[in-house]
């Protein structure tokens, strides 16, 4: 989960800082369809093997949550393939964002009696919030779909990062507790 954070904090600080301007020129606001097309792609690829990783190795209720996540992926870069125009790339974001936060809500919903499992209502918050604003946004271009694609991997990541380095230093603390106690 934290391998999966820093993913998405990489991809949304290269997304939200995406050069708007070129030297000597005016503002560089539009960027292809194609390349933002090809950087979303390569997230989702890379963030899917990483879902699908944590879900295998999951051996909990949200195991089945988590590889619904890796294959929700594959309609989301289907999509992104065929769009050549900013409304194809505003509808195939919004529709894997949605699916994604929907996901990430059940996630919370069976795990919400743990510690830190609010991490996944607020990330799947920030997906749901993401495709109803890019769905919505009928005036976006390619840039601004990939910027709040990118600011809403950011905030997402920090929680996947915090919520993973709690479980991980959970696990491991239980471990050598667990160790001491089989010791006396």
């Amino acid at each position: 989960m934290a391998v999966r954070g820093g993913l998405a904090i990489v991809f949304g600080i290269v997304t939200v800082f995406w050069p708007r301007e070129q030297i000597g020129s005016p503002a560089n606001l539009n960027i292809s369809v194609t390349t933002v097309d090809a950087i979303l792609i390569a997230y989702l690829i890379l963030s899917g093997l990483l879902v699908l990783l944590q879900g295998i190795a999951t051996r909990t209720d949200a195991r089945m949550a988590l590889l619904g996540q890796a294959v929700v992926v594959i309609p989301g870069i289907v999509f992104l393939l065929l769009a050549d125009v900013p409304g194809e790339l505003r509808a195939a974001i919004a529709v894997w964002a949605v699916l994604h936060g929907i996901l990430e809500l059940w996630i919370w919903r069976l795990g919400r009696h743990e510690r830190m499992s609010s991490d996944f209502l607020i990330a799947g918050g920030i997906h749901v919030l993401l495709g109803v604003i890019v769905l919505a946004g009928t005036d976006m271009n390619a840039l601004s779909v990939m910027g709040f694609a990118g600011a809403a991997a950011m905030i997402s990541g920090v929680f996947y990062m915090v919520g993973g380095y709690s479980r991980r230093s959970r696990t491991q603390g239980g471990a050598v507790a667990g160790a001491e106690v089989d010791d006396a």
